[in-house]
């Protein structure tokens, strides 16, 4: 169960269960964007949880086959052909799913997906990079909605570019830049 602060807290709790015992503390986490816990790592095509653990880090195209190899694993794709995103979670997060809405928040992406226009990629790139030079662009979507048209306001003041909001050629060079 996730106890305490998110990020960095995290990160030093595991850091220390890894100092204890390194196989153990990698295999109780949850990896990647899919949060597939490490104990998963053969069941999902890795050798081992350290297998996992590298190419969790190293693409976000793992991250998403390690989920897509738990969906897999446990038979759940029926659940998402048929719109049954009770049955979904309450087998990919478990007994608790309810606690944090997860059918409820699938159900809302699904409708969105479906509405649409899809998600823009170079946006999507572009709130990641935000986000690591500290500006908080809310979700890392695709999707611009005032979080993320406020760290752009705050990265192209930084920058001194014209302050628009919109991800525009020089801001996106100006963000490829500073991750050189």
């Amino acid at each position: 169960m996730f106890e305490g602060k998110g990020g960095a807290f995290q990160h030093d709790r595991l850091a220390r269960a890894v100092a204890l015992d390194r196989k153990a503390a990698l295999e109780s986490a949850s990896w990647g964007l899919g949060q597939v816990m490490g104990y998963n790592a053969a069941s999902v095509g890795f050798a081992d949880v350290e297998a996992m653990v590298k190419a969790m880090r190293d693409s976000e195209d793992a991250q998403f086959q390690a989920m897509v190899g738990f969906i897999k694993a446990n038979d759940l794709s029926k659940f998402l052909q048929l719109g049954d995103w009770e049955s979904f979670a309450r087998r990919y997060n478990g007994p608790d799913f309810k606690q944090n809405r997860y059918d409820e928040k699938l159900a809302e992406e699904h409708a969105r997906y479906v509405k649409g226009p899809l998600p823009d990629l170079k946006l999507r790139a572009a709130q990641l990079k935000l986000t690591y030079l500290g500006f908080n662009p809310g979700p890392v979507d695709g999707w611009s909605g005032k979080r993320t048209q406020g760290a752009l306001f705050g990265f192209q003041t930084s920058r001194n570019l014209p302050v628009t909001g919109r991800l525009d050629n020089a801001t996106l060079s100006a963000l490829e830049a500073a991750h050189a």
